[in-house]
């Protein structure tokens, strides 16, 4: 994760060799697997595209022999965009052949829900994150004498009107793998994400201390003027299922719980209130979407984990560091600790945050481990937030129907789908938990 300053580090070369494997033509076990065969693959996602790409990235490169995009993620593993591995087999100058991959990153298409994603300005914020800010970031903590990693390399952006595309680096060809986002992350996964997240956060603070301000869009919320209608429709399409499914979850004092449920209005209101910023309090910018999905982790040979990688930059906000903390605890601990050990999590944090803030010369008071209790507090809503809708999608086993379209549709079937989201078992057991808690801590709303 980190390497110290004068420590051989691979050369840029070695690092993208170390990251391929020889193409065996012959081998049948090297078909790739396509997680997700309803996927509608884009056309324009082809050699054309690719050729320039490679020829930038693979030094001696020759020619495309064999090009290949499939899924990148099973459906239920990513709402907000069209993720493809696209796997080449390419001819180089010497004559021997390898094999290439590359993740691809672009919108939903136009039946897809993509209005709703393109209305909340996903794509430009992972834009500026990954050609700004991660190497702003990067470079901040190299010139403290550190070498670390926060996101995989992007290779390169296509911008237009209509579309935006980003094509990186595919992080399994290191043997990096997501973890198992139905188990949750155990106390050393855990760690080491905390540990990321506050050299993202430290790193962010001291950045606007040298280069002022971020630009507006980073202070928007997905919740705002413009996407209310949004959010109460969908509230109110929800709302009987969610209530119905609450009374099976063989919940302890279910109807207690049922009466202080915040209605589809309420909602929207503490979500547009909790995201508001006060510029007096320490504040960072926040990866926005820190679930386990969206962290990437290789490992040594002996099973402890090596290097942890931040992915999915879309949804960064500016605001408190109670944001990613609640979010992360909420959707990705595992249940056995994600109560247990909620106060040493927090500690984790801050301390992995003071040594970087430290060691980035940040000019303010540091934060006290004092200081972020309270403030998980103030902004506690996004724990109640977070378990009744991020967490719905995060728990899900994989399925077909768990899709932006499906959440958006109305009807007998989409209520039939959201129902059978909200008394899945991996969720109701998380919320028999985090309820109780959420009630001790005084985060529900009151009768």
């Amino acid at each position: 994760e980190i390497v110290g300053h004068k420590s051989s580090v691979f050369s840029e070369r070695e690092f993208k060799l170390k990251s391929r494997i020889k193409m065996s033509p012959n081998n049948s076990a090297e078909k790739p697997v396509n997680p997700n065969e309803h996927l509608h693959i884009p056309k324009w996602i082809n050699e054309e595209y690719f050729q320039p790409i490679i020829e930038k990235d693979v030094e001696n490169f020759d020619k495309i022999i064999n090009l290949v995009p499939i899924a990148a993620t099973a459906p239920g593993e990513n709402y907000t965009s069209i993720m493809i591995r696209v796997i080449v087999d390419i001819l180089l100058k010497d004559g021997s052949e390898q094999r290439v991959s590359y993740i691809l990153k672009t919108m939903l298409e136009a039946d897809s829900g993509a209005y709703v994603i393109d209305g909340m300005g996903l794509f430009p914020k992972e834009r500026k994150m990954y050609e700004v800010h991660i190497p702003q970031f990067v470079k901040l903590y190299k010139e403290a004498g550190l070498e670390i990693e926060l996101a995989p390399k992007c290779l390169h952006v296509d911008a237009t009107d209509e579309l935006i595309t980003m094509v990186f680096e595919d992080l399994s060809r290191q043997n990096f793998k997501n973890f198992d986002r139905l188990k949750g992350f155990d106390l050393p996964h855990m760690r080491e994400v905390l540990r990321k997240l506050a050299e993202l956060h430290a790193a962010s603070v001291v950045a606007k201390e040298i280069n002022g301000p971020y630009d507006a869009m980073y202070n928007m919320s997905i919740y705002n003027e413009q996407s209310r209608d949004l959010f109460e429709s969908l509230g109110k399409q929800r709302e009987e299922q969610f209530l119905k499914a609450m009374r099976n979850w063989d919940l302890e004092n279910a109807e207690s719980y049922i009466a202080r449920m915040w209605d589809p209005l309420e909602v929207f209101e503490e979500a547009v209130q909790v995201n508001q910023v006060d510029e007096d309090e320490f504040n960072v910018l926040n990866h926005g979407d820190c679930w386990s999905n969206n962290i990437m982790f290789n490992y040594k040979d002996n099973g402890e984990i090596d290097r942890t990688i931040l992915v999915d930059l879309q949804v960064g906000k500016w605001g408190s560091p109670a944001q990613d903390l609640w979010y992360l605890i909420t959707t990705s601990a595992s249940l056995d600790i994600k109560i247990k050990e909620f106060d040493h999590f927090i500690q984790i944090y801050h301390q992995r945050l003071a040594e970087c803030l430290k060691l980035l010369n940040y000019s303010k008071p540091i934060p006290t481990l004092r200081d972020l209790h309270i403030m998980m507090l103030k902004y506690g809503f996004w724990g109640p937030l977070t378990a009744m809708g991020v967490m719905v999608a995060t728990l899900m086993p994989t399925d077909k129907d768990a899709n932006m379209k499906m959440i958006l549709a109305q009807g007998p079937e989409a209520d039939a789908i959201r129902y059978r989201t909200f008394i899945n078992p991996y969720y109701a057991k998380a919320m028999k938990v985090l309820l109780p808690f959420f009630d001790n801590k005084g985060l529900l709303k009151s009768n």
